[in-house]
């Protein structure tokens, strides 16, 4: 008597026709499919971001005057504009060091002397027109004097004269990495502006 030989399952292996897989699932043999395994998402690293900009001392203002020019760079790094802001000084009157630092550069540029102050690593300090500007390489402490007032940077003329003063005005700058700031966030002691008082209550008196 003979036996009958078992039927003994599938097994799938590699380099089956897709035919021949497609008649093992009609008659309901499964094979089974190997799945690759998931490959866990990964986050980009954020872009690196360049490293923040040197930080610049208090500054005091280098005369006592009101500021008449401020600060303008629309026009971009070559292009017309104010880099720094003008105070009103009359010619002759005594400058002090905004911040101590190393003297950079005291000479003349354009016909009027200049001198500019290394106040921290990438922070450089320039005030001017002087006359009789500070020596070359001298360390200067803050508030020290620097020079005078020279002539060439005339007040402008738009509004009211500044009573006391003879047209003169003082060029205050601050370069951070060779890039120019306005002067007005770094001074410590810039004279607020005041109210003035109303001829009448509610307003000014119509005339």
């Amino acid at each position: 008597m003979s036996s009958a030989n078992p039927i003994l399952p599938v097994r799938p292996r590699r380099g089956w026709s897709p035919f021949l897989l497609g008649l093992l699932l009609a008659i309901g043999i499964s094979v089974p499919v190997a799945v690759p395994a998931a490959v866990p998402e990964r986050s980009s690293p954020p872009p690196p971001t360049g490293p923040d900009p040197p930080p610049v001392p208090p500054l005091w203002m280098p005369v006592a005057g009101a500021v008449v020019r401020g600060f303008d760079t629309r026009a971009g790094p070559f292009g017309p504009g104010h880099r720094g802001i003008d105070i009103a000084a009359p010619v002759g009157e005594l400058v002090r060091s905004p911040t101590a630092g190393r003297v950079t550069f005291a000479g003349p540029v354009a016909g009027a002397n200049w001198v500019s102050l290394l106040a921290a690593p990438g922070v450089l300090v320039t005030v001017g027109p002087l006359g009789d500007p500070v020596t070359t390489a001298a360390e200067v402490r803050s508030r020290a004097p620097v020079g005078r007032v020279g002539p060439g940077h005339a007040l402008p003329t738009v509004g009211r004269a500044v009573p006391g003063r003879d047209g003169a005005t003082l060029h205050l700058s601050v370069r951070v990495d060779g890039v120019y700031v306005d002067p007005l966030a770094y001074l410590i002691d810039r004279p607020r502006p005041r109210l003035a008082p109303l001829s009448a209550p509610g307003g000014l008196r119509g005339g």
